[in-house]
């Protein structure tokens, strides 16, 4: 019997797996089980981390396990990947069987109207080439609570309604109450023509519709004079319309104008841009560019992450959560950044400023012991930055004495580094909690608090 594998950039989280395998089930004829606690356990063998993840509490009928790897896209890459197979998934390969692309969010209209819809929608472009035909889903994961009798605002109306035109399953919005598929291309026109406009000064995004071609305003570049390509939402957003506008029969020109792109911006990337190749895709141009001649998208769609920091402090969050630690705050390399949850599983969504104006500097992860009232703020590094990881636990004062000491009042609290990569085979430093080197051993600082000793030594690691 084949298992489940779902790749992914993020830190795999109990509740956003027991939905995807839900959304298999129900796509895919197949059915669930569950037990009362599903849990994420790290595959650890002999003091060497497997570099996979295994689901418990939780049985597929027609699937044997159901496995997870961390992964890394070559360039704008959708959250998971679900496929079922025997063996792993192999790089590069166009054989294997993948039958899911999910893009899971946990923003919202009050937080962001941009950053819910559009700046994801690119990536909803960028995998078509890869995998035409996997399914395609956005799962809305709202931990704060979903707000389904508030109107949602025209923004997310208007790219709610290309992803389902565009074939995407949205997953935790109330559909049948607020949004629809676009039926024509004069109806997407109409309905972006009488949203509302942007504050003055800002280039609203239009679409002219002439004889042979579609004209589509908005800024690409940020800031605006610097010509770039960097503005996240508009290329989502012109990603999304320009992918719609193709799906709705158009197959002549779609020019994007009022972009701010210079032409050496251009011809210095030399087409190695997740919005040029979308451009190359959709066979889009930009007004009054001369656009790259030749444009080679990366050869993999992803690739196994083993290189990255988030390894170790993954790794080192999912077995904390695994062995009954509470997860205080997350904010690891590549990953979505998580609220800060209190004792009483409260969530705030933490600043980018203290209260002093300052960068709030913010941990990799934070981690709660409530036996030993013990909190344990983490930054992940790869060895090669290990020395900036000592650094930079120093800049913790204000998360600490405007967060952590207010809602874990009397906690004992460390401030310490997770290392990943290279090929030592001991433990590096008094402030290294946790170094695991790329044949994924383990080691643990022999002066860590007990509830750190106490996970891994149950894992088999000799510490």
């Amino acid at each position: 019997m084949d298992n489940l594998w779902l790749l992914t950039e993020e830190r795999p989280k109990a509740s956003v797996i027991i939905q995807i395998i839900n959304m298999y089930c129900t796509d895919f004829n197949d059915s669930i089980t569950l037990c009362n606690n599903v849990k994420i356990r790290p595959c650890i063998k002999n003091g060497i981390f497997q570099f996979v993840y295994q689901v418990e509490g939780l049985t597929v009928k027609n699937a044997a396990s159901i496995f997870i790897k961390t992964v890394s896209g070559s360039s704008s890459f959708l959250d998971f990947l679900l496929f079922k197979q025997t063996n792993a998934p192999t790089e590069g390969s166009t054989s294997d069987n993948l039958l899911m692309a999910i893009e899971e969010t946990k923003t919202n209209d009050d937080e962001s109207r941009n950053t819910g819809v559009y700046q994801r929608g690119s990536k909803f472009v960028y995998i078509s080439p890869y995998y035409p035909n996997a399914k395609l889903y956005m799962l809305y994961n709202e931990e704060l609570g979903a707000r389904e009798n508030k109107r949602p605002s025209d923004t997310s109306i208007f790219g709610t309604n290309i992803l389902l035109t565009l074939g995407v399953t949205i997953i935790g919005k109330n559909i049948a109450k607020w949004f629809k598929p676009f039926q024509s291309l004069e109806e997407l026109i109409s309905f972006k023509a009488n949203m509302k406009q942007p504050p003055a000064g800002n280039i609203p995004i239009t679409i002219t519709k002439y004889n042979n071609y579609i004209e589509i305003s908005g800024r690409l570049s940020k800031p605006a004079n610097a010509g770039n390509i960097g503005h996240d939402p508009n290329i989502g957003a012109l990603s999304m319309i320009s992918k719609c506008i193709r799906a709705l029969g158009w197959d002549k020109e779609i020019i994007i104008a009022m972009h701010g792109v210079s032409q050496s911006y251009i011809n210095k990337t030399h087409g190695k841009n997740k919005f040029l190749y979308i451009c190359n895709i959709l066979n889009i141009k930009l007004k009054d560019i001369q656009m790259p001649t030749s444009v080679s998208l990366p050869e993999s769609y992803w690739h196994y992450e083993m290189s990255s920091e988030k390894v170790t402090s993954i790794l080192l969050h999912v077995l904390a959560l695994y062995h009954g630690l509470h997860g205080v705050y997350e904010n690891h390399a590549g990953c979505e950044r998580g609220y800060f949850r209190t004792k009483n599983n409260t969530l705030i969504t933490l600043p980018k400023k203290d209260l002093y104006g300052e960068n709030l500097y913010l941990p990799d992860v934070v981690l709660y012991d409530n036996k030993t009232n013990y909190i344990i703020l983490v930054e992940g590094k790869k060895l090669s930055t290990l020395q900036n990881g000592i650094e930079e636990i120093q800049y913790y004062d204000s998360i600490e004495e405007e967060y952590i000491k207010k809602y874990y009042p009397d906690a004992t609290i460390l401030r310490c580094v997770s290392i990943f990569g290279g090929n030592k085979t001991d433990y590096l430093h008094k402030d290294v909690l946790i170094y695991m080197n790329l044949s994924g051993k383990i080691f643990i600082n022999p002066y860590a608090p007990e509830c750190i000793k106490t996970i891994f030594q149950k894992e088999g690691i000799v510490i």
